[in-house]
């Protein structure tokens, strides 16, 4: 009596199984780490803008405020939708150059944090202050 092997056995069907298991698993999690690296990156270029903006504010300002920055200009929050956001900022005179001022700005949340720096000239003129 001759016995024909036609299909699976159960112990080929539980390895196939088990391979297709792993194969799902390691999909899941490269899935998972791609959707964490794009809100890192998210939060990150969020932060990177926000301290842009608020070292532009910075730059504009007239000589006389950069001498003494308003503490309304060197730390505080964003509104929404950035409620999450919060920003430090300071001036000083660079040691040796007149009329040289660095400012540097950091803005922060719970998940990044982003520096931004400058030097911003300001001659002193005249009659003016």
């Amino acid at each position: 009596m001759k016995l024909d092997n036609k299909g699976f056995t159960l112990l080929e069907a539980v390895v196939a199984l088990t391979i297709l298991g792993l194969a799902g698993v390691a999909t899941l999690e490269a899935l998972g780490g791609e959707v964490r690296g794009a809100e890192h990156a998210r939060t990150a270029t969020t932060a990177a803008a926000l301290a842009e903006n608020r070292l532009a504010t910075i730059t504009l300002l007239p000589r006389s405020e950069l001498d003494l920055l308003p503490d309304s200009l060197s730390r505080g929050e964003f509104q929404a939708p950035f409620e999450g956001y919060h920003w430090t900022a300071s001036v000083r005179a660079v040691l040796g150059e007149q009329d040289l001022y660095e400012a540097q700005v950091t803005v922060a949340s719970a998940e990044t944090q982003y520096a931004l720096a400058t030097r911003v000239y300001r001659p002193h003129t005249q009659g003016l202050p």
